[in-house]
C-alpha cells in the first residue's frame, strides 16, 4: 500500500500561518497607530472643549478669558474632559464598551494633573491675564488714553486721528512713501485739534467763575483752620461735605482674603517681577474698567479705584486715605515752590518775626518761618483737591500766576486748578504705580467679583482657571491576539493601553 506524503500541504500550511502572522501583524500595528492618533486628537478636542465654554460675561466686560473649573470646592475640569472625550470617541450611540466590536475602546479616564486658577501665583496669573489684553484688544483704549491726555482726542472729533493711527499701524504699503503719507496726515490732524483744545481751554479759563462759598467757607486764621479741620474732618471740606458712599469692602470670600498657601501656588506661571511698563498697562486698565469719586457709579462701590490703592474695609475709608496721599504729593510741591518765591517767603518770615518778638523767642523765627509756609502750602494745597475732586486740573509744580491763595490764611471759597495740568485721576495713576502689584491685582479681582455677582450671586473668581494639564487613559483589545494560546504569550491582559497628556490654556498654549 502506497503511502502519500504531506510535506507540501504542511509546508502550505505553514506559509499560509506566516502570511497571514505577518500581516495581522501590520494591520493590528496600523490600527494601533490610528487608535493612537485617533485618541490624542479626542484628548486634546476635550480639553480645548472645556476651555471653549468660558465666562462671556468676563469676556465682554474685562476682557479676560475665564473657564470654570470647579463648583463648591469639587473639581469640574475632569469630569467635564471626560463627557466631551466619550463624545468624541463615541460616534454611534452605545458603541464605546460594546463586547463584540474589537475596533471600538473598552474603557476610557480621565483626571487632572495640574490646573491654574485665576486667584494663584500671588496675583500673577491675574496679572498675565490682564497684559495679554492690554497689549492686544485693550490697545486702542491705551492710544485713546494717551491721545486724551495731549488734548488730540474727543468724541466728535479725535475718532478721525485714531482712525488714520490705526490704519498706520495696519498699513500694506510698507514703503517709505507710504509712511511718510500717514504720518504727514497725523501730524495734520494732530496740530489741528491741539489747536482747538488750547481755544477751548482758554475760553474756559476766562469763563470761570469759583463757586459761591456756604456757611463754613469763610477766611479764618491759622488757629480756626486747625479748628474747622479737626472738627469736621478734612475729607468734608475737600468734598464740601456731601454724603459720601457707605459701600463696605469687608466680606470673607473676596479673593484679598484667600488663604495665603493658595495664593502662592505656580508662582512659576509669571514672568517675574512686573516691569514699569506692565505696571502701566495694568493702570489703564483700572481707570477704563473701573470708577473713582470723580466718575459714576452703577451700583455697588463708588470709589473702585481708591479702593485698589489702599485696600481700606469701606469706601469712605479709602477716599480718606487716597486723598490725604494726593494731599502730600499736592504739599510736597507746593512748599518746594514757596521756598523759591522771595515775596512769599519775605512774608513769612516777617510774619514769624513779628510773633517771635513778640514772644522774645528771637531763636525761633526760622522754624516759626518753616512751619508758616508748611501751613500756607497745607492750605494751598486743600484748594487744590477741591478743585481736583470737582474734575479740574491741576499743574504739577506751581507759579504765581495760578497760586490760589496770597495770604496764609485758608479760603474755602477758593477753588483750585484749570484746564491745564494733571487731573485726578492723573495722580491716581502715579499712585498706583508706586503700589504693590500684587496687592493690587487681587483689590482688582474683588471689584470683579462684586461687579460680576450683580449678574450671577454665586459668581467666585477662585473657580475659574486659565490652564489645565489633563491625563488620559483609554483601553482597547487586541484584534488579532484573542485565541488562547495567542493570549496567554503575546496580550496576557487582552488590550492595550493608552495614556495621553493633554495640556491648553488661554495664555500659554
Amino acid at each position: 500500500m502506497k503511502r502519500f506524503q504531506g510535506q507540501v500541504t504542511i509546508f502550505l500550511a505553514l506559509s499560509c500561518l506566516s502570511l497571514f502572522a505577518l500581516l495581522g501583524v501590520c494591520l493590528e500595528g496600523a490600527r494601533s497607530a490610528c487608535l493612537d492618533y485617533w485618541c490624542s486628537q479626542a484628548a486634546d478636542s476635550a480639553l480645548r472643549s472645556v476651555f471653549a465654554a468660558y465666562q462671556g460675561d468676563a469676556l465682554r466686560d474685562y476682557g479676560l478669558l475665564l473657564s470654570k473649573g470647579r463648583e463648591e470646592g469639587n473639581s469640574l475640569t475632569g469630569k467635564e474632559a471626560l463627557r466631551y472625550a466619550e463624545k468624541y470617541l463615541r460616534p454611534g450611540q452605545n458603541t464605546l464598551y460594546a463586547q463584540g466590536d474589537r475596533i471600538r475602546l473598552q474603557e476610557l479616564e480621565a483626571w487632572e494633573e495640574d490646573v491654574v486658577y485665576v486667584t494663584e501665583g500671588q496675583g500673577g496669573v491675574f496679572i498675565q491675564a490682564v497684559e495679554t489684553y492690554m497689549k492686544t484688544a485693550g490697545i486702542s483704549l491705551v492710544l485713546q488714553s494717551v491721545l486724551e491726555r495731549l488734548g488730540l482726542y474727543n468724541q466728535e472729533d479725535g475718532s478721525g486721528l485714531l482712525e488714520t493711527i490705526h490704519q498706520m499701524i495696519s498699513e500694506k504699503d510698507s514703503s517709505l512713501e507710504g509712511i511718510l503719507n500717514s504720518y504727514k496726515d497725523i501730524k495734520e490732524q494732530a496740530a489741528a485739534l491741539q489747536e482747538e483744545a488750547k481755544k477751548k481751554a482758554e475760553e474756559e479759563e476766562s469763563l470761570y467763575i469759583p463757586p459761591p462759598g456756604s456757611s463754613e467757607d469763610v477766611k479764618t486764621d491759622l488757629l480756626e483752620q486747625i479748628k474747622s479741620i479737626r472738627k469736621y474732618g478734612l475729607i468734608s471740606i475737600i468734598t464740601g461735605q456731601e454724603a459720601l458712599s457707605a459701600y463696605s469692602w469687608d466680606k470673607s470670600d473676596l479673593p484679598t482674603r484667600l488663604p495665603q498657601s493658595e495664593k502662592d501656588l505656580h508662582m512659576s506661571y509669571g514672568r517675574g517681577p512686573i516691569n514699569l511698563l506692565d505696571h502701566l498697562l495694568l493702570g489703564e486698565y483700572v481707570q477704563h474698567k473701573m470708577n473713582c469719586y470723580t466718575q459714576e457709579a452703577e451700583g455697588g462701590s463708588s470709589y473702585e479705584w481708591e479702593y485698589i490703592l489702599s485696600g481700606r474695609s469701606s469706601d469712605k475709608k479709602a477716599l480718606e486715605a487716597v486723598i490725604g496721599e494726593i494731599l502730600l504729593i499736592r504739599m510736597g510741591f507746593n512748599l518746594a515752590y514757596l521756598s523759591t518765591d522771595a515775596e512769599k517767603v519775605a512774608l513769612a518770615e516777617l510774619t514769624a518775626i513779628g510773633i517771635m518778638s513778640f514772644l522774645a523767642l528771637p531763636q525761633l523765627i526760622v522754624v516759626l518761618k518753616w512751619i508758616l509756609l508748611s501751613a500756607w502750602a497745607l492750605a494751598e494745597s486743600i484748594v487744590d483737591l477741591r478743585g481736583l475732586v470737582r474734575g479740574r486740573k491741576i499743574p504739577l509744580w506751581k507759579s504765581s500766576g495760578n497760586w490760589r491763595l496770597s495770604t496764609m490764611k485758608l479760603d474755602l471759597s477758593a477753588e483750585g486748578g484749570g484746564s491745564q495740568g494733571l487731573a485726578y485721576e492723573d495722580y491716581l495713576r502715579i499712585l498706583f504705580v508706586l503700589g504693590d502689584p500684587s496687592r493690587q491685582a487681587y483689590r482688582m479681582m474683588d471689584v470683579i467679583q462684586e461687579r460680576m455677582r450683580k449678574k450671577d450671586p454665586a459668581f467666585t473668581l477662585k473657580d475659574y482657571m486659565v490652564q489645565a494639564n489633563l491625563s488620559f487613559r483609554m483601553t482597547a483589545s487586541y484584534l488579532y491576539a484573542d485565541l488562547p494560546l495567542i493570549r496567554d504569550i503575546v496580550a496576557p491582559h487582552g488590550s492595550r493601553q493608552y495614556n495621553i497628556q493633554s495640556r491648553y490654556g488661554y495664555e500659554r498654549r
